[in-house]
């Protein structure tokens, strides 16, 4: 009889507990969440100020309505807050784009960026290196180097393009200026492509003096060379990862200089048959470590 009265008092006070923690609980006030108004693109606004060099600048999120900033550099970096600081090393055009989320939603806005001034460490020295209109075009020259009107010459599609007809030994190559610093070590590589050459060269020289028409440049700093002899195969990619000493390549794509100045970059092929041609694009002149 003892232990169902114990039994019966037990279950009461667990039942009264549920019930009070049951109130207690319902009683709590709830939190409400609300959005806030949607955000337009015209309330997002960026600020652009120098930074501690010509290659450094400050962004920053001027907003009229608050949320978090999401940058987009234009050069495939993405950051995150109101006030940024952003390296461009290379002369380019980039288009930076501001995302703010806010509690509302999101807007954007863009700016773009003209750098003008190439980092002399770790920039790309080259100007108009992706050939992607007429003003990158417009920075190199065209050098002939026999007089066999056979050899030819495209820019098409962000490449440049060298061929020649069968058995003409026709070669051509393009050039320009480059200011160099005595001492600092300098990497040439570019992006390379062939579908198959027979008995061909190609070469990049940094000219110490101007390469002069009709005259095929022999000067003493010879960057790299490719000795595409025999019936070669197809082949594309980074001109310093596709070839290796046992392919054909002569030297490294490091070079330096002993004296500052002006040097020429020039980029020559040619073959007896180059079967529909070597093409480059992406050409790069940085300093290095």
């Amino acid at each position: 009889m003892k232990n169902k009265i114990l039994k019966s008092i037990n279950t009461g006070v667990i039942t009264l507990l549920i019930l009070s923690v049951t109130l207690l609980y319902s009683c709590k006030k709830e939190t409400v969440y609300t959005l806030g108004p949607v955000p337009t693109d015209s309330q997002v606004t960026i600020e652009k100020t120098a930074g501690a060099d010509a290659n450094h600048w400050i962004l920053k999120n001027t907003s009229t309505v608050t949320g978090i900033a999401y940058w987009d550099l234009g050069n495939g970096a993405m950051v995150s807050g109101n006030e940024v600081t952003v390296f461009y090393p290379d002369v380019d055009s980039y288009t930076i784009v501001l995302t703010l989320v806010t509690s509302g939603g999101v807007a954007t806005s863009s700016i773009t960026h003209a750098q003008t001034v190439a980092d002399p460490k770790a920039g790309n020295l080259v100007k108009g290196g992706k050939f992607a209109n007429a003003g990158d075009i417009a920075q190199w020259t065209i050098q002939r180097i026999n007089d066999n009107v056979n050899s030819t010459i495209t820019f098409a599609n962000g490449w440049v393009t060298i061929d020649n007809n069968p058995e003409t030994w026709g070669q051509v190559a393009v050039y320009q200026p480059i200011q160099v610093v005595a001492g600092q070590k300098y990497k040439v590589d570019l992006k390379f492509k062939t579908d198959g050459v027979n008995n061909g060269w190609f070469k990049i020289y940094a000219c110490t003096t101007q390469p002069t028409q009709m005259v095929e440049y022999t000067g003493a700093i010879l960057v790299t060379e490719v000795a595409i002899w025999g019936n070669v195969g197809a082949k594309s990619g980074l001109l310093s990862n596709i070839f290796n000493p046992d392919a054909g390549i002569k030297s490294s794509c490091i070079v330096t200089f002993p004296t500052s100045g002006t040097i020429w970059l020039e980029i020559q092929s040619g073959a007896e048959d180059m079967k529909g041609g070597v093409s480059f694009t992406n050409v790069e002149f940085r300093g290095v470590q």
